[in-house]
């Protein structure tokens, strides 16, 4: 058997990964993005967080994490508060409307992972998610 070459591996991943968000988030009532998925998810973590750590923690530049928020401003899914020791120092938290799309998604992403990746077994979801991460990790480290 061949060795796949490097444009076939990365269109592999690409198509896997685009394929993926789309039938995600068409599923969605309201119209947002994986990525802001992704930030709103971290807010209701954090309860309150800054953006510059939103975006050491997600792998996001902090332009990126400034368009998904003011996005997720806009929608009324977060709310920006400054400190009131320093002004300069914003933080993020997640309103009642935020917290209401993150459950329609939880539903629906839970949906999601029984009908798409039930192909998979646990064990190789496993491998899955690990190859994943260690690739990320030497592509980083390179």
């Amino acid at each position: 058997m061949e060795k796949p070459s490097i444009y076939e591996l990365i269109n592999m991943v690409e198509q896997v990964n685009n394929a993926s968000i789309i039938k995600f988030t068409e599923g969605l009532s309201q119209p947002i993005g994986i990525s802001a998925v992704i930030v709103l998810s971290e807010v209701k973590k954090s309860c309150r967080c800054k953006p510059i750590d939103l975006a050491k923690k997600l792998g996001y530049s902090k332009s990126s994490i400034t368009a998904i928020s003011n996005k997720l401003m806009d929608a009324g899914y977060i709310a920006r508060t400054e400190d009131q020791h320093d002004r300069r120092t914003v933080y993020f938290t997640i309103t009642d409307k935020g917290n209401a799309i993150l459950k329609e998604v939880e539903v629906l992403g839970q949906d999601y992972y029984k009908t798409i990746y039930s192909v998979l077994s646990e064990e190789e979801l496993h491998q899955y998610i690990q190859i994943q991460r260690k690739l990320l990790n030497h592509i980083k480290n390179k």
